[in-house]
This record gives structure tokens, C-alpha cells and sequence, in this order.
């Protein structure tokens, strides 16, 4: 990069709004972890790193401000892995400075990634991640790992993979369609200290789940759904029921418009329950939500969903506002929109990883932060990990969540994390 003008890009639609409302409430940042079966070799995990940037270079980038929007510019920084120092999720962007904005780290078994939302989604860090775990792996067992990393990055050129897949599928002349709105339950238990994010995660078999899943005539989705629903009302009084429960549910949009762009491609749909006019019974909720899944999760759908926001974005109008003001008015539009949405419901889907790695991984997990409460669920293999994080000091949902799962006949293994387990014993 010495000697000539370094690129930018702007920020992709929904990754707009997270440097106006990142702050000790919510960093905006996730974590997606590796369990290995073996201690990290941090040196090793080093190269393996050196060597991953230069597949994802557009990783490599620092969040300034401009005139009208932030943009995203490359750096001459390079990553440095780290055993871990701090809690998961800590702040990684700070305005005026010019940070990475994500971060490798590792604590016994452990491998993590932590990303700030602006540069890239879940799809994309696990793309990074998963690449880096070759990388690891091959110069750890390389009698074992003995193919080229390139059968598992995407089979795509540079520009696909930074292309902005919402300029590219942009269309601002399909019809209106109605969207669901809810005035929703908002959940008032007891906060940590300092905003401090507090995690319970679960591990139960993908193939158990599968089985009583079917059993109820659904997915697996769509089940964990309901059954997070239920939790949140279980504790729930008659006049709190008063206002439905809403689930805000990110869907990614490579499902439904084809790419391999490793940036934020990203929507959600919104799923409302109201207990004080329908039915508690689960398998009642379980049909709601199949059916309000197959009506939400089609591509005319997500599409009105995905072009109603870039409408927004491509008003000249607001275009020509300066970035503060456009910062203000999306700080003021994020704290209206919180009382539309009760909790959040993410999940990465399932994990693979080439034959020959499976036998040193163990499993991985997903998580965020959030104002709210949020579960992040992935699998891997035969483990399907159930994250909930949030800034309550306790709360009855996870334990409610949990013990529907195992009175429907499935067994769970809780993971138990303290503080040392975060801050590498430091």
C-alpha cells in the first residue's frame, strides 16, 4: 500500500447505523469461537492468521467519517493474536482512532473471532473463521491437512467478495407490501453492573432436537422459536401480556439472492405473539409460527423488506444531510424501533468444516451483544450450541427456555463461563 492512494468503500445499508448507536449499551460487536480438542499453539495460530488476511484483505480496513456517511478505508494495521484479555464482546471501534475491527484471540481449547458489525455479518466471519481454522490446522498437522486452503474459501473473485449485494439487488419498483408492526412486551429484570454482558449457553444434540422437532410436524427453527417465545411469557403477568411478544429475527439474504460477498448482506423479520388472545399451549405457538414463517420467508417478502429500507437510504433528501445530523436521526429512529422488539433470535445455521479437520474440532458457538436479550444458535456436527446473552444480572427465560427443551425429552448440557474464563486467567 506505501507509494499510492489507499481504497475505500461505504458501508453496505443496514451496517450504516452501527457506529451512530455503538456505546457501552450495545459495542456492536460478536464473537464466533472454536472449541478445539487440543491447547492453541499461539505462534501457529499467528501464521495462520498472516496468512488468512491476504484471502480477505478487505477485512483490513479502519471506520472514518466523512462528509455525508462513514466509509470504511484500508490500513497498513495487521492483526496480532492475542490470548484473551478482556470480556467477550468488548469495544473494538472507537471513534477518532484508527482500529482493526475484529480481533483473534484464544484461550486454552479456544479460538475466537470477534467482529464489529460495520464490517461484516455473521455469514462473513464465520467465511473468515472457518479459513482460518485450515490455516491452523495445516500448519498444526500438516501430515493430516495436506490440501490447499482454497477448497474452503468461496469459489468467487476479489470483487465478489466485497461487492455491496444490496446495491446489486436494489429495485425500487416492486410494490409496497404491508409489514408487521408490534407495540411489544419489554423485559425489566435486574441489570449487571456496567452494562456487563452476562452468558448462558447450552449444547443438546442436533439429531435429538431433530427428532422431537419432527415429532411436533415442524423444523427445527421454527420449534426454538416457539419455544423462546414461551419462555418469555412463562414469568410474563396477565397486564404485561397485554402487549405481544416480538422476536426480531435476522435472515440472510444470500438464501434468497444469490452472492458471495463476505459483507453485510443482511434483513429480518419480526414475529409477534400475543399471549392474552391466543394460546399458551406449545404446540399452538408452534403452528403460529410455521405459518407466519411460511408466509414471511419468501423472496417477494424479504425483497419488499430489504428495498423499503434502501428507499430510505436513496432519498435524496437524506443523502444530502451531514453525517452528524443523519448520526442523530438514526440514534433517535434505533431508540423508537427498541419498543417494537421484545428479544432477538439469531442463528448462523450449521457449520461445516472439511473431513479431515473434524477430528480436532469440538464445537463452536455464537454470540453478541445487545441491549436487549438475544440467543445465537449454531451447530456443528452433532452439537447445536444455544447462546443467550444479555445485561440482566438474572432472569427466568434462559431457565425456562432450557427446561421446555428437556420436558419435551431433550437433554441439555449447560456450559458455565466465569470471569476468568473470559479474561484468560489474567
Amino acid at each position: 500500500m506505501p507509494g499510492r492512494e489507499r481504497k475505500w468503500r461505504s458501508l453496505e445499508n443496514p451496517a450504516k447505523i452501527f457506529p451512530a448507536t455503538s456505546g457501552k449499551k450495545d459495542e456492536r460487536v460478536f464473537r464466533i469461537s472454536c472449541q478445539m480438542k487440543e491447547g492453541i499453539d499461539p505462534e501457529k495460530l499467528q501464521k495462520a492468521l498472516d496468512l488468512c488476511v491476504k484471502d480477505y484483505e478487505l477485512f483490513l480496513c479502519v471506520l472514518r467519517g466523512g462528509l455525508f456517511w462513514n466509509y470504511l478505508e484500508e490500513t497498513y494495521l495487521r492483526p496480532v493474536v492475542r490470548e484473551e484479555y478482556k470480556p467477550p464482546c468488548s469495544q473494538l471501534y472507537v471513534r477518532d482512532q484508527k482500529n482493526l475491527l475484529f480481533e483473534v484471540t484464544y484461550y486454552k481449547k479456544r479460538i475466537n473471532l470477534e467482529t464489529y458489525h460495520a464490517l461484516t455479518d455473521g455469514t462473513g466471519a464465520l467465511q473468515f473463521l472457518k479459513s482460518l481454522l485450515y490455516y491452523y490446522l495445516k500448519e498444526l498437522h500438516p501430515d493430516k491437512i495436506r490440501e490447499s486452503a482454497e477448497k474452503i474459501r468461496p469459489d468467487a473473485t476479489a470483487a465478489e467478495l466485497s461487492e455491496d449485494s444490496f446495491e446489486k439487488y436494489y429495485s425500487n419498483r416492486g410494490k409496497d407490501e404491508k409489514i408487521p408492526r408490534y407495540r411489544a412486551h419489554q423485559m425489566h429484570y435486574r441489570k449487571s453492573e456496567y452494562h456487563m454482558l452476562h452468558l448462558t449457553e447450552g449444547i443438546v444434540s442436533v439429531k435429538e432436537l431433530l427428532k422431537i422437532a419432527r415429532a411436533h410436524s415442524t423444523t427445527l427453527t421454527v420449534y426454538l422459536t416457539a419455544v423462546y417465545l414461551c419462555a418469555i411469557a412463562k414469568d410474563m403477568s396477565e397486564k404485561q401480556k397485554r402487549k405481544p411478544v416480538a422476536l426480531m429475527i435476522p435472515v440472510n439474504l444470500r438464501n434468497y439472492f444469490p452472492s458471495d460477498s463476505v459483507r453485510n448482506f443482511f434483513g429480518w423479520i419480526d414475529i409477534g405473539y400475543d399471549f392474552s388472545r391466543q394460546s399458551e399451549k406449545l404446540e399452538d405457538v408452534i403452528a403460529f409460527t410455521a405459518a407466519f414463517f411460511k408466509k414471511e420467508l419468501t423472496p417477494e417478502r424479504i425483497a419488499a423488506r430489504m428495498n423499503g429500507f434502501m428507499r430510505m437510504e436513496k432519498n435524496p433528501f437524506m443523502r444530502l444531510l451531514p453525517l452528524p445530523v443523519k448520526l442523530w436521526g438514526m440514534q433517535a429512529g434505533a431508540k423508537l424501533s427498541s419498543a417494537n422488539g421484545t428479544a432477538v433470535f439469531s442463528n448462523i445455521g450449521k457449520i461445516t468444516m472439511p473431513e479431515e479437520c473434524g477430528e480436532y474440532i469440538d464445537w463452536f458457538d455464537f454470540y453478541t451483544t445487545t441491549p436487549k436479550m438475544e440467543i445465537c444458535m449454531c451447530s456443528f456436527e452433532d452439537n447445536l450450541t444455544i447462546s443467550f446473552t444479555s445485561q440482566f444480572a438474572d432472569s427466568p427465560v434462559e431457565r425456562n427456555f432450557f427446561r421446555i427443551l428437556t420436558e419435551n425429552g431433550t437433554k441439555v448440557r449447560i456450559i458455565s463461563w466465569n470471569e476468568e474464563d473470559w479474561k484468560g486467567g489474567k
